[in-house]
């Protein structure tokens, strides 16, 4: 038996609250210091909603919108490469060919300071 994919996000896109997405700014921040860290208030806010955290196995964090591919965001290409950089089909089962929508951040591991704990 298949797989079978039904697209929610427009199922739900009329019955969903209009959220504040990040469109002006820069669509990817990368984080080299622990003094620029920023607290979650700051990545929900860039982000436009929840924050989902992802580890690299590098230990680099990425943050983005827990919600993004359901609110429709756009392809974020910079932080797409580096998904499928840390996550290839060679070291992984499944998620080697996802793919990262909407404003994205991603924080070194060197300079991770409270998202750390």
């Amino acid at each position: 038996m298949g797989l079978i994919y039904n697209p929610i996000h427009k199922l739900r896109k009329d019955n969903m609250k209009t959220q504040q997405v990040n469109t002006t700014a820069e669509q990817f921040k990368l984080i080299t210091d622990k003094k620029d860290e920023p607290d979650y208030k700051a990545v929900s806010k860039f982000v436009g909603g929840m924050v989902e955290v992802v580890q690299f196995p590098n230990g680099d964090l990425l943050l983005l919108n827990e919600e993004g591919k359901l609110m429709g965001l756009p392809l974020n290409p910079e932080a797409t490469a580096l998904w499928r950089k840390h996550f290839t089909k060679e070291t992984h089962l499944f998620g080697y060919d996802d793919f990262v929508v909407g404003p994205a951040m991603v924080i070194q591991k060197d300079a991770l300071n409270t998202w750390a704990n």
